[in-house]
């Protein structure tokens, strides 16, 4: 004889408590099956369409499986005198299981096939037990799902099968006051037949409006967290101000001439030989550590990064929003980012050096695109920063003479001399060295 382990199941000698962890005790294999059931036919409809049908196939399911406890009635009570009704009413078992079968054809055939076999059954009900059986009340939950099952675009549908439903509930209250002539007419089995149903029909209808709100929250609580995403999307891409005015008015152009504002420019150092030999997921892994260093820094300061071009990172000062000493944040963030490569290169063991240009001045900025916003500063300021940066040195902070005369007192600068740039001519160049003694941070 096999020795068996408590906990043990013969056929696999796996743990039961592990089959259950692992999804393959009865209750998660019932629950598998429920979830199976209410998915079928689903997964090749758009998700808003998927939950509908999902939906009806639940739906199908409750009203089969409360088939079966009165054809069980009808032959525990009278195996003589109710074989029929129990004959004819069986295969409705059968026709709303089948219902998810449906789906194959659109996304409405299913809804017209529960709908149609609802109400001729109901109508077949009270024609064998009469009005008293309370059968006829089946009319409502129908009516009650019609909408749910068909959705808001197919409203004339819906509508139609209210109708039909309300029809089929008047007609038979004034057509069927008795039981079929081959049927008993007992009222105690008149009043068990009632008591079943209605309590089945309220059933019906609350779980009909159940779903419907519930797929309602589901549809709001989705809404709502992309909207959220969008929101957080936006506030990434834009600075605050500006992406609160956009949604505001989005279709105002947004240009705003700003008197003072500081462009800092900064290019990592022989980036291109480095990205020629590396491979791709090495080389963004790279720059992307290096430059979410710098947003770091830039939120620190609270500054604005403006965009990033290749290795080439744009920041600026004094915008969107008024900023008391963007020019020393500025400056005061640069050195922070030599620093920042600097601990990131002793990380990886590489040399890493920027070359960096700070200029300050008028500016014009704005939103530009219609599908990927993009927040962006033009004008000679913007074009002397660029330069500065270009005719640097590496690991050096090149700025103008009007940042260096700003920052005199405050910050160590080291003259270099008049530089020719391409583009803006001779210019008055100083390198910032560091904070001035006692005013570092």
């Amino acid at each position: 004889m096999k020795h068996q382990t408590p906990g043990h199941d013969d056929k696999t000698a796996q743990p039961v408590a592990t089959r259950v962890a692992m999804g393959q005790g009865p209750v998660n294999g019932f629950w598998r099956m429920a979830r199976a059931w209410a998915t079928y036919g689903t997964h090749a409809y758009p998700p808003r369409v998927g939950r509908r049908l999902a939906v009806i196939n639940v739906l199908s399911a409750m009203v089969s499986l409360m088939t079966v406890p009165y054809i069980a009635l009808y032959l525990a009570w009278d195996f003589d005198a109710l074989w029929l009704p129990a004959l004819t009413l069986s295969p409705q078992i059968i026709l709303f299981a089948v219902t998810p079968l449906w789906h194959r054809v659109n996304d409405w055939a299913a809804g017209f096939h529960l709908c149609l076999v609802w109400l001729v059954f109901a109508v077949l009900y009270t024609w064998y037990f009469g009005r008293d059986s309370g059968l006829h009340f089946y009319f409502l939950p129908g009516v009650a799902a019609s909408m749910l099952i068909f959705g808001a675009d197919r409203l004339r549908l819906s509508a139609t099968i209210t109708l039909i439903a309300f029809a089929g509930f008047v007609l038979t209250e004034q057509l069927f006051t008795k039981p079929a002539p081959f049927i008993p007419d007992d009222p105690v089995f008149a009043d068990i037949m009632f008591f079943i149903t209605v309590p089945f029909s309220f059933f019906l209808v609350y779980a009909t409006v159940l779903f419907a709100f519930s797929e309602a929250a589901r549809a709001e609580d989705a809404l709502e967290l992309e909207h959220r995403r969008s929101e957080r999307l936006l506030d990434n891409i834009l600075p605050g101000t500006i992406a609160q005015r956009l949604k505001a008015k989005p279709d105002r152009m947004i240009a705003d001439g700003l008197a003072t504002v500081t462009i800092l420019f900064a290019d990592v150092v022989d980036f291109t030989p480095r990205a020629g030999r590396l491979p791709a997921a090495e080389t963004v892994n790279f720059l992307n550590r290096i430059f979410s260093a710098f947003d770091d820094l830039a939120a620190r300061h609270e500054l604005e990064k403006i965009k990033t071009v290749g290795d080439a990172y744009m920041v600026a000062g004094g915008l969107p929003d008024p900023q008391a000493d963007h020019v020393a944040a500025c400056a005061q963030m640069a050195l922070d980012m030599m620093e920042a490569v600097r601990l990131i290169g002793a990380q990886t063991g590489e040399t890493i050096q920027l070359r960096i240009g700070l200029h300050c001045g008028p500016v014009v900025a704005g939103v530009i695109g219609t599908r990927k916003y993009a927040y962006d500063v033009w004008g000679d300021t913007v074009n002397i920063a660029a330069r500065l940066e270009e005719y640097s040195l590496p690991g050096r902070i090149q700025t103008s003479g009007t940042v260096a005369d700003m920052l005199r007192n405050r910050f160590l600068f080291e003259h270099r001399g008049t530089v020719d740039m391409k583009g803006v001519g001779e210019t008055d160049c100083w390198f910032l060295c560091a904070p001035a003694t006692g005013t570092a941070g």
